[in-house]
């Protein structure tokens, strides 16, 4: 009965979002209410510590959404300065061959609009790019939320890591004993990023191998086409995972699918230019009159979407903004020039909240939506010649758009944080030690398995790796323990598998249907992306329990 209880809060949530199809932004509220209420009568969980575990969760929520905005203002300054148009126009003039361009830029640019900005912005800019060069919009839509998987576990600077795991410092006193060293909370999630690097080189490499051949297969019936591309594919899969995982291992979780997608792209770029690519011909889509009816809308294939903008600008300017980014990340997070530090000095929290023993800090400084984000937003209107009342319009379209992650985030954390907390009051385990000692009876070592599918479903249900993270971390660290199995390589499975979920979660189907207008054929892309996702998250584990087993025996 415990353990149903336990359950309750997500199961709730689950069937608001999955089955009445509410929005994060109203599930998630009362995702917490009926968390709060189990903890009262099943946990005996004071009111002081409901409301000091809430206010946690609100000051980890202002962690997040500093970021969030910080990366949506950039781009949004670039859209309306013209910027977003002229990188797509430069990466559209590389090739006719609609394969090439899938691997430029669902793949690769993609990756970096997810790396810079996350939540949603890779099929939300990515899929209209695709329609403006010809895609069918509903082909365009398949592609690149497909593609998103390997940068979507690195998004937005790493927050599904950094910002995602932050509610699993609570189940541990930090620094942790590992093989006779110690290990502290922020190494331990360089290690957990430092996993999924490997494993998204081991598997994610392979993705663009799947695309191109299922995009054929949808236009035309055939693989063929596609799978001849496969020396091509593979190598745009190399220049994105490989140097993700070096940046993962050696850098930290901030950085890699920043560092994968932007060296790829220009790798990529120069094969192509250089023509030392392998030709195999080029393909294009069948005439548009022989096309099924449910791949095009209001929006028509060829139609450019971009917004107005004052004058054109150069190549080299629409990307900088984000290469500064880039180097100003380089610069504060790599030990050698000793900045990392400095940002660190300057610390804001509440320890002992309302009495309590929950505690929770900020470094605002350390936090990439201010240092660079901010900063570099705030010099974008004078690189690109935007005009103050089309900046202040962005800004103002920022908030408009944050609003409702606010309220998903504050809420979906405020309910961890409780169910975290829930055992203080009471002799019981907390509600998710109860649902991971379960879990783990079950699962046993075959959890390897069973973590990215629960990564998947958080992702399905919230519409967000990070938010999946937020809700499962502390699950699957709990099971990790239960069954006796190493948690950095757990953590990593439900990063990967919630970065998968974003290939079929609702709000990104939503988003990337309503951009390229075909509002209503949410079936449909789910169905067609489901194999693809459960397929990446079942062979992730797959290589994880071997990896795990053959070379980290003794990992943390």
């Amino acid at each position: 009965m415990l353990v149903i209880l336990a359950a309750l809060p997500i199961l709730v949530v689950g069937v608001l979002m999955m089955v009445l199809m509410w929005p994060s932004s109203k599930a998630m509220p009362v995702g917490w209410a009926v968390a709060a209420i189990v903890a009262i009568i099943a946990w005996d969980m004071p009111l002081s510590w409901i409301a000091a575990a809430s206010i946690a969760g609100i000051i980890n929520a202002i962690d997040i959404l500093i970021i969030v905005f910080g990366a949506l203002l950039i781009l949004q300054l670039l859209r309306r300065s013209g910027g977003i148009a002229q990188i797509s126009d430069s990466m559209a003039s590389l090739s006719s061959d609609k394969r090439i361009q899938v691997l430029v830029i669902a793949w690769f640019m993609g990756g970096f609009l997810e790396s810079a900005a996350g939540f949603g912005t890779p099929a939300a800019i990515g899929a209209p790019l695709l329609v403006g060069m010809g895609f069918p919009p509903f082909i365009a839509a398949v592609i690149t939320l497909l593609a998103s998987g390997p940068s979507t576990i690195f998004g937005a600077v790493g927050v599904p890591i950094w910002g995602g795991f932050e509610t699993v410092r609570e189940l541990a006193s930090w620094p942790v004993n590992k093989n006779g060293s110690s290990l502290n909370f922020n190494d331990f999630l360089s290690d957990v990023g430092a996993i999924a690097g490997m494993l998204s080189l081991l598997v994610g490499t392979f993705l663009p191998v799947v695309t191109i051949p299922l995009m054929t297969r949808i236009s035309t019936g055939s693989f063929k086409s596609g799978l001849k591309m496969w020396p091509v594919a593979l190598l745009a899969g190399v220049l994105f995972t490989f140097p993700q995982m070096i940046i993962a291992v050696f850098v930290g979780p901030e950085l890699p699918s920043l560092v994968g997608s932007l060296f790829g792209l220009v790798a990529f770029v120069l094969l192509l230019k250089w023509k030392l690519l392998p030709s195999f011909g080029s393909w294009d889509f069948p005439p548009h009159n022989r096309w099924p009816g449910h791949w095009e809308g209001i929006v028509k294939a060829g139609e450019h979407i971009t917004t107005s903008v004052e004058r054109p600008i150069g190549t080299f300017r629409a990307w900088l903004p984000y290469m500064l980014v880039g180097i100003l990340l380089l610069l504060s997070r790599l030990p050698v020039f000793g900045i990392n530090p400095l940002l660190q000095l300057w610390s804001i929290g509440w320890d002992n909240i309302l009495g309590t023993t929950i505690s929770r800090d900020i470094e605002p400084l350390y936090n990439p939506g201010i240092f660079p984000f901010l900063l570099v937003a705030l010099f974008v209107p004078y690189l690109h010649g935007l005009n103050w009342k089309a900046a202040s319009r962005a800004w103002l379209d920022v908030v408009h758009m944050i609003i409702p992650a606010a309220i998903a985030l504050v809420f979906a954390l405020g309910m961890v944080y409780v169910m975290m907390n829930s055992a203080e009051a009471s002799s019981k385990d907390s509600m998710l030690i109860v649902l991971a000692r379960a879990a783990a009876a079950l699962g046993g070592r075959i959890w390897y398995l069973m973590a990215p599918l629960v990564g998947i479903l958080g992702a399905f249900v919230s519409g967000s790796a990070t938010v999946s993270n937020i809700m499962f971390g502390p699950f699957q660290y709990g099971i990790a323990q239960s069954a006796s199995l190493p948690v950095t390589p757990v953590l990593s499975l439900q990063t990967i598998g919630s970065a998968a979920g974003n290939m079929i979660c609702i709000h990104n189907v939503v988003a990337v249907l309503t951009t390229v207008g075909l509002v209503g054929k949410e079936g449909l892309l789910i169905r067609q992306n489901l194999p693809v996702c459960l397929l990446y998250g079942l062979v992730s584990g797959i290589v994880a329990w071997i990896v795990s087993s053959l070379f980290f025996p003794g990992v943390f």
